[in-house]
């Protein structure tokens, strides 16, 4: 498979485990993460580009990201919307991580 974007998020596990229930609930498979910057990079690879989660203190797998981003001007805070389809998250090997903010363009992640 060839490679997009690799974007990493650090957020708290029940935010992580609210975005993973949305897939078990049937609700819908579409969800956000509100931004206050764009993330530049995402499209310029020759793949899907891929939102990293990560909480207490390890990576813990990612979701695909679809092309399109949200904008809303009067969101003064996080006028970006990154969407993604809850149902394609994917586990990967724990690798540690110290908590950062905002987000996280990253190199070498797992498949």
């Amino acid at each position: 498979m060839t490679k997009g974007v690799d974007i990493g998020l650090y957020a708290s596990d029940i935010t992580l485990s609210h975005k993973l229930d949305q897939a078990e609930d049937g609700k819908g498979n579409e969800a956000t993460w509100n931004m206050g910057r764009l993330p530049t990079r995402m499209g310029q690879g020759d793949g899907p580009d891929r939102l990293f989660f990560a909480t207490e203190g390890y990576w813990r797998g990612y979701f695909l990201l679809q092309q399109d981003v949200l904008y809303n001007p009067t969101d003064e805070a996080k006028p970006y919307s990154l969407i993604f389809d809850v149902t394609t998250w994917k586990d990967i090997p724990s690798q540690s991580v110290k908590r950062f903010r905002g987000f996280r363009y990253l190199e070498g992640m797992p498949d």
